[in-house]
């Protein structure tokens, strides 16, 4: 008798050739312990050290407040400056170079530390936890699986439900509209969504699903605790808020930037959040004195931080939603609740800010003073893609120096939160540990009582970098989890050993100079504001030796310091849409991912022929590629054929086509000419019915949406056609929409991709 069919799967009864003489077996299913408490983290995204009011701010936090009041504040816990790497080393608990994410995940840059996605044998918290016994939840920006991997037809194997949450959604890309996100995914699968109700905003979307998943939970399984990661784009650009929260807000930053930042820091002494000998870090040069500004300029500057504020007002409010939920099923107190941001304030905004920030990815220069305070009233509100000025950056990271993607304070170093009711003794103290975002992932581990994974998805599973905090949060005289972390940015370097740091930060764009270090004794400057490099130069030569070791071993190098069209060009030279291959696009079919649709246009020319039946009541779109934030659109209205072309809010139109009923070929023909400048005309039939026309600046990258064909969905190219016709889909038949990509732009930046 062979039973080794039997054996080879595992099963511990008893077989037999009948059921009565048989002995059945069930594996036992992961439980979590009885009594382990549910793990909640709440991210925020580019939100600065003193933003919420518990750590020195003006904004009414007051959800964020009485979590820290429930629980602890951090004042020296450090994070990797930018989303994507933070959010991997959040999720696996190891450093983000060493499980490839040294970047953005937008794109693979060609090297081990650069690919943009996490290996499978680094086994994430979601994973760990489902494995422990908990169910595992998501809502939000995921930005840790490359764009080109993912397309419908990718494989999944970098996505949230392939690595470890059974419930997703969100966005899987490192931004996107708060009032028209350009592809929800529930799981795996794109949410076919043409247009959002009027009073949508993503803040609340994602928290309505988060509580929704644990309502959902809960009532099947009363017993099992849950994982949920609420991963908030907000306060990342754009700034969009709704118009309550913003109105809440008008006035409260007339006094600027200058005695925000000192009043912010003023606080920041009073809490006892910083020692009192904390001096505040100089101006950056690059900030002008508020009273330096032109008057003129102050209400535009102000807008700004009025819309920063009211979105994180309204992330605070969602907040308190989630707690009172937790409350109402009698879990609050048994839940661990983690409140941080991925990294500190930016200041990509530049001096004056930017009302279409976006131009910034494809190449462009910031529009001048006066159009900016023209488009005033736009800031806030769907049609713009506004980002601060860099004066308001250094508000948020007060009291540090530097930013966003720099290893000074100001972007390592973020206010972080964590509350448990049952276990935390001494709620509402501040702790001055050392720990690292890495840190996080063992911390909840071991306060759950589940053990690392010895493998995971086939593979022996790679050993956490983290170190567990818990004792840390139990008691205030146990000693810091860890003495030393390296930090690296976009060619920008740290090293921190023992109260001391090494800090090299570089100008983006120029040669790298590996030699160029300053040194901060923390132990006697709590905001990195003194360089004493000279007075101990064998301390710097042993923390920069030290970050090399350790560089090598995380694979963080090479640097690269390349710009920001540079590096996301990586991207543009890889993949069958790069090829110079035309590419046809039926109509039924949901919005073709721009990372397909981006490469065939890319400061190139092109053709874009569309083939459809017109009779003489029909109307619509015919395709549309992009939205407010760049992009074009074709339609037909009162029979004529109009072209919309949209250059990072400059605006063209070609001339109307007036319409013969039948089928009809209409193509655009766009020639690149050269310094991001471009023109095209409009064929019908292959006969032009447009004289050759400006259309610039050349599209790139930097808009969300990619190619409809027949309508055009969520965010509009055209807000007045939108606020006429709403998505305006055609109602007669279209066949379909090819692309056909010509060549580069001769000075291209992308003419080294197909």
């Amino acid at each position: 008798m062979n039973r080794e069919s039997y054996d080879a799967t595992g099963f511990r009864g008893r077989v037999e050739r009948t059921r009565a003489d048989s002995e059945p077996w069930w594996p036992t299913p992961a439980r979590a312990p009885r009594g382990a408490p549910n793990i909640v983290i709440v991210y925020m995204d580019d939100m600065g050290y003193s933003d919420p009011r518990c750590f020195g701010s003006e904004i009414d936090t007051p959800n964020i407040d009485a979590l820290a009041a429930r629980g602890l504040r951090f004042n020296h816990y450090t994070t990797h400056p930018i989303c994507s790497p933070a959010r991997a080393a959040l999720l696996t608990g190891r450093n983000a170079h060493a499980v490839g994410t040294g970047w953005l995940a937008n794109n693979n840059a060609g090297f081990p530390g650069y690919t943009g996605e996490i290996p499978l044998d680094a086994a994430t918290q979601a994973e760990t936890l489902r494995a422990g016994g908990y169910a595992t939840m998501m809502v939000g920006k995921w930005h840790n699986t490359p764009g080109p991997l993912s397309l419908p037809s990718s494989v999944k194997d970098s996505w949230p439900t392939q690595r470890g949450f059974e419930q997703f959604y969100g966005f899987m890309e490192g931004e996107t509209s708060f009032f028209f996100p350009a592809r929800l995914m529930l799981g795996n699968t794109l949410l076919p969504i043409d247009e959002y109700p009027p009073d949508y905003y993503a803040t609340d979307d994602w928290m309505d699903k988060a509580i929704a998943f644990v309502r959902e939970h809960r009532v099947a399984s009363p017993d099992t605790p849950f994982f949920l990661y609420v991963a908030n784009n907000a306060v990342h650009a754009p700034f969009q808020a709704k118009a309550k929260d913003l109105a809440k807000y008008r006035g409260r930053y007339d006094e600027g930037w200058t005695r925000i930042r000192e009043a912010r820091f003023r606080r920041q002494l009073e809490l006892g959040l910083i020692p009192p000998d904390t001096r505040l870090a100089p101006s950056d040069p690059m900030v002008c004195p508020w009273d330096a500004t032109d008057p003129a300029d102050r209400p535009l500057f102000t807008r700004h931080m009025e819309t920063y504020a009211a979105m994180l007002d309204c992330a605070d409010q969602n907040l308190g939603r989630l707690v009172a939920f937790l409350r109402e099923l009698g879990e609050l107190d048994n839940t661990i609740v983690v409140f941080s941001s991925d990294n500190g304030g930016t200041h990509s905004g530049g001096p004056i800010g930017s009302i279409y920030n976006n131009r910034r990815f494809s190449g462009l220069p910031e529009d001048p003073i006066e159009r900016e305070r023209e488009r005033l009233d736009l800031i806030g509100g769907p049609r713009s893609n506004a980002l601060y000025p860099t004066g308001w950056g250094q508000v948020s990271n007060t009291p540090f120096p530097t930013y966003k993607t720099y290893t000074g304070g100001g972007g390592r170093r973020v206010s972080f939160v964590v509350s448990w009711p049952a276990r935390i003794a001494d709620a509402g103290a501040i702790r001055s540990h050392f720990v690292h975002v890495t840190d996080v992932m063992p911390t909840l581990l071991e306060l759950a009582s589940v053990p690392p994974l010895a493998d995971v998805n086939g593979r022996r599973a790679r050993e956490l970098h983290g170190r567990s905090f818990a004792a840390a949060l139990l008691d205030a005289e146990a000693p810091s989890p860890r003495r030393e972390q390296y930090y690296e940015c976009w060619s920008n370097r740290g090293f921190y050993r023992d109260g001391w740091l090494a800090r090299s930060l570089q100008k983006r764009g120029e040669p790298i100079d590996l030699d160029s270090w300053t040194l901060h004794d923390l132990t006697r400057d709590f905001s990195e504001s003194v360089d004493v490099r000279e007075l101990h130069p064998q301390k710097l030569r042993e923390l920069v030796l030290a970050f090399d070791d350790v560089a090598w071993a995380n694979l963080v190098y090479p640097l690269d310091n390349r710009t920001m069209v540079q590096k996301m060009s990586d991207g543009a030279a890889r993949g069958a849409t790069a090829a110079g291959v035309a590419r046809r696009f039926p109509p039924g079919t949901q919005t073709a991912h721009r990372a397909i649709v981006v490469p065939l246009i890319s400061d190139r020319s092109y053709r874009i022929r569309a083939t459809f039946v017109w009779r003489d009541a029909d109307q619509g779109v015919i395709w549309a590629i992009g939205e407010q934030i760049g992009g074009m659109v074709l339609f037909v209205e009162d029979a004529e054929l109009r072209l919309c072309y949209n250059g990072y809010g400059e605006w063209s139109e070609l001339p109307a086509v007036a319409l013969t009923a039948g089928e009809i070929e209409a193509t655009l023909e766009y020639e690149a000419l050269g310094k991001r400048q471009g023109q095209g005309r409009i064929l019908v039939d292959g006969i032009a019915k447009t004289p050759w026309q400006s259309l610039s600046p050349t599209l790139m990258v930097g808009f969300h949406e990619g190619l409809d064909v027949g309508i055009d969905r969520r965010a509009p190219v055209s807000w007045d056609v939108f606020e006429k016709h709403g998505t305006f889909p055609y109602t007669g038949t279209i066949h379909g929409v090819t692309i056909e990509p010509g060549p580069r732009a001769p000075d291209s930046p992308l003419a080294h991709a197909r």
